[in-house]
């Protein structure tokens, strides 16, 4: 008796989650264009209700572009499908603009201030007003709770991602992998009440722990420290967690090797953690 009453408990409960995850006919990635420039988005074929859903925005490095992390043709660690899959949230892929006249149109940078980085810093596009208006055209569309948007980005990546946390409230919570805030500013507005998690590798000769001109890299933008980026963060009302990753250098591949084989978890999986976004019910 008490095995049937036990199973049928049980049932119950699945049946009940599985109603409360409602079916989304546009799973799967899509690419859409939202302000002239190619958006990914990837979408699970299982969500919370409408208007209770997160997003994450990822943010591409100098150099790259979104389709190359989709495609896990470079910075394949933040290509995070099978993490928003099993936890039902949606992700999204944003572009910057054409980083250097030398180089490719698809090698794409942001303009995260302090002159970083090439064409986008020189000829000052906005790109906190750009992800703002992606950030409200997706919350629209996807059924996004406004208060359930976080983001991440690598390197020239993670300073955008930095930029946007320090001078709007867009983002809940934040991670910066590589990269500092570069702008030149002692106070960040924006940034009461948000949680950042910053990784950093510890030989990173790209874009120093320590602060100024790297070694290796072609950007010839001095850079602000963790240890600064840390203090204006603090004293803007905002929690800021600084993980120093030993033995990794400047790439991506790198810090996802090395956490993987510390905590045995990808960056995916760490960053659904850090903003509580783990569980079928997200």
């Amino acid at each position: 008796m008490y095995v049937r009453r036990l199973r049928a408990l049980l049932i119950c409960v699945s049946h009940a989650w599985l109603a409360a995850m409602a079916f989304d006919a546009r799973a799967g990635e899509t690419e859409m264009s939202i302000g002239g420039r190619n958006v990914l988005v990837h979408v699970p074929s299982r969500l919370p209700a409408s208007g209770t859903r997160a997003l994450v925005v990822v943010l591409h490095g100098g150099l790259g572009n979104a389709q190359r992390i989709v495609s896990q043709q470079s910075e394949a660690g933040l290509n995070l499908d099978a993490v928003s899959d099993a936890n039902g949230f949606v992700v999204a892929y944003l572009n910057g603009t054409t980083a250097t006249r030398r180089f490719n149109s698809s090698m794409l940078a942001w303009n995260a201030g302090g002159g970083c980085c090439g064409l986008p810093a020189e000829t000052e596009v906005d790109d906190v007003a750009y992800i703002r208006a992606v950030v409200a055209d997706l919350v629209g569309r996807y059924g996004i709770d406004p208060r359930r948007v976080f983001g991440i980005g690598h390197s020239n990546g993670a300073m955008m991602t930095a930029r946007v946390l320090c001078e709007t409230s867009l983002y809940a919570a934040g991670i910066t992998i590589s990269g500092p805030l570069n702008l030149p500013t002692d106070q960040c507005p924006g940034a009461r009440g948000e949680r950042i998690l910053a990784l950093h590798g510890a030989i990173d000769e790209n874009v120093p722990l320590a602060g100024g001109t790297g070694t290796r890299g072609i950007s010839r933008a001095t850079y602000n420290s963790q240890e600064r980026t840390a203090a204006v963060f603090r004293n803007s009302g905002a929690s800021f967690q600084l993980q120093v990753v030993p033995g990794a250098d400047h790439a991506l591949d790198d810090i996802a090797a090395a956490l993987r084989q510390a905590e045995g978890q990808s960056i995916g999986e760490k960053a659904a953690g850090f903003f509580g976004l783990r569980g079928p019910a997200s």
